[in-house]
């Protein structure tokens, strides 16, 4: 069937694949008893808490900080839903959905490529990347992968025929993006480089004159109400640092060098992630669509440009963010996968192109391939970040499958991966092309098994395990009270008691502060520092006590009041203070911590 006269059947079996993602997703994510990822999940539970309670888009009555989108589809659930324990599982059924309707703007944007069933196969592979488990986390991926997946299409179409219309639908898909995750706001600017690597492959596609120039204005309009909002910060006083809002750290020089290794790193990490096989053809497929766009084929060059533009300005934030202390020394699929659909359509280009392998562009593909995993050290790979980095799933598993002497590693076994890849992307005939896709189907699910079972088997289930309340805190006190959290890091704590924690917070509404004592690590939210005085009494400043009506805390820490209820299997206490807080018996953080570990 051509375009004119499509056929039903892949509409159908397009369907299939939004409904089948979304029911397995939502059971799958039913298996995961709490949040895993913190302080992330936390903040979207408080921020929507926030909103329901009438108190406006906030963080323990600071500001948010935050793309507000999820934050309002989480407050909308949490309405319908009596209570947070209540709205956690509906929170990833949500999350399900928005996950298998991904699949739609990839069938769209690969329709413009490929023939139907070949736009299916792109979005079935696209809902089956492992970075799935996300699904499972009260956090802002799901939601955001849809939201890029349509804006991409929208820059597919602005491309192709750059109208007024078509640019305020692509801005206004950026934007969309963008209230869901800061980082998505990159969009604009690959967007602004893609125009130009259209124009420089399709001359035909430059503007003619004057009129040409004008017909852009949709798309200048961003530019130029940021440079006027960073022209006023800056009248009134204030930082361009400011305007970062959670983000202000990023206002930092950045190393050029250790943002090219991360780039590296990533489009290894992508590499192995898609099974090697989509990152060696796509020299193939871009020279070839190149050509096409050069011949005046628009939609080839526009989605070329598409693909280069999305992935140098997406993994430049990537890496920029990756080479900073926050980054943690690690990789970060999570900010990055976004940008696999386009090199999974691809992949089925390349596919539906009858596995062409031309000599340069081939040797080129190959050297990236082998080059690419030999400069990423292994243990970034193979690493415990579950969320962060994914395909660590597969290779941790791998490296303990071979632990011990002998000559076989995780390493070497990595080699033997891309190699054999390889050799089946260069030899394999076409009558067989589909033993390519179910090779690369192999190795996203079965990454997708390992990495859900590691986040399905998380240490955090300990926290109320044997059939403990999660809403310990609120039942004790019922819905107006307000609650404080309070911690010292001490020699004897242990991860345990860092979960209970945040999940005490998670689900107890009336948890609305939080302080830490001396040069305790603070959780990652607003909070604040307090010191312990005369008497043992919490300050946060000089004369400045720390008042609360109730408080829980890590058992050992004697306030000064009465013990209202303990939860969790952490043993945490919930105190009712009605005042200054105060520690009994502790004049010092020392003495403080030591109690605590009595």
């Amino acid at each position: 069937m051509d375009a004119e006269n499509p056929s039903r059947r892949p509409i159908v079996a397009l369907a299939g694949i939004v409904v089948g993602a979304f029911l397995i997703y939502a059971f799958l994510s039913t298996l995961v008893s709490v949040p895993r990822v913190h302080p992330d999940e936390v903040r979207y539970m408080i921020g929507a808490s926030s909103l329901v309670e009438g108190d406006g888009l906030g963080l323990r009555g600071d500001e948010y900080g935050f793309g507000p989108l999820h934050a309002a589809v989480l407050s909308l659930v949490l309405w319908l839903s009596s209570d947070l324990e209540a709205a956690y599982p509906w929170f990833k059924v949500v999350n399900a959905l928005f996950w298998g309707l991904t699949a739609v703007p990839v069938y769209l944007l690969a329709r413009r490529l490929v023939s139907q069933w070949w736009a299916v196969l792109a979005a079935g592979l696209t809902v089956a990347i492992p970075s799935s488990i996300s699904v499972a986390t009260v956090m802002t991926e799901s939601i955001a992968f849809l939201a890029a997946a349509w804006a991409l299409y929208a820059t597919m179409l602005a491309l192709e025929r750059p109208t007024a219309f078509r640019q305020l639908v692509l801005l206004a898909a950026i934007g969309v993006a963008f209230l869901t995750r800061s980082q998505l706001g990159v969009l604009y600017v690959g967007w602004l480089v893609a125009l130009g690597l259209h124009w420089w492959i399709s001359p035909a596609a430059r503007p003619r004159g004057p009129a040409g120039w004008r017909r852009l204005w949709p798309s200048a309009l961003p530019l130029l109400a940021a440079v006027a909002f960073l022209a006023a910060r800056l009248v009134g006083g204030s930082s361009p640092r400011d305007s970062l809002g959670a983000y202000w750290e990023l206002w930092r020089g950045y190393d050029p060098f250790g943002v090219a290794k991360w780039i590296v790193y990533h489009l290894a990490d992508i590499e192995i992630y898609l099974a090697v096989i989509p990152l060696t053809v796509a020299p193939i497929v871009l020279t070839q669509l190149a050509r096409r766009g050069r011949a005046g084929a628009a939609i080839d060059s526009a989605f070329a440009s598409l693909f280069l533009a999305a992935n140098a300005t997406g993994l430049l934030v990537v890496a920029a963010f990756t080479s900073t202390p926050w980054g943690y020394d690690r990789l970060h699929d999570r900010y990055a996968f976004y940008l696999l659909p386009l090199w999974l359509i691809v992949f089925v280009v390349w596919l539906a192109d009858g596995l062409p392998r031309p000599l340069v562009a081939t040797a080129t593909g190959v050297v990236f391939a082998l080059v690419l995993p030999a400069v990423l050290p292994f243990r970034q790979l193979a690493n415990e970040a579950g969320i962060d980095t994914v395909p660590g799933a597969l290779w941790v598993w791998v490296e303990a499958q071979v632990a011990g002497p002998g000559p076989l590693s995780g390493s070497r076994l990595l080699a033997v991966f891309v190699i054999g890849l390889l050799l089946a992307m260069m030899f394999v005939p076409r009558r067989a092309a589909a033993a390519l896709v179910v090779g690369v189907l192999a190795v996203l699910l079965v990454t997708s098994v390992l990495a859900w079972e590691r986040v399905i088997d998380a240490p955090e289930d300990a926290v109320f395990a044997g059939g403990l309340e999660r809403t310990w805190v609120d039942d004790a006190v019922g819905p107006d009270a307000r609650v404080t959290k309070l911690y010292i890091d001490t020699a004897c704590g242990s991860a345990l008691i860092g979960h209970a924690l945040f999940l005490t917070e998670a689900f107890n509404e009336s948890v609305d502060r939080a302080a830490y004592i001396g040069d305790s690590t603070p959780d990652g939210l607003p909070i604040e520092r307090v010191e312990v005085g005369p008497g043992g009494a919490l300050l946060v400043s000089p004369g400045n006590p720390l008042v609360a009506d109730y408080v829980f805390t890590q058992r050992g820490l004697e306030l000064a009041g009465e013990t209202v209820a303990t939860g969790t299997n952490a043993g945490l206490v919930l105190w009712r203070v009605d005042g200054p807080v105060s520690v009994v018996g502790a004049e010092t953080n020392t003495k403080l911590a030591a109690a605590a570990c009595s």
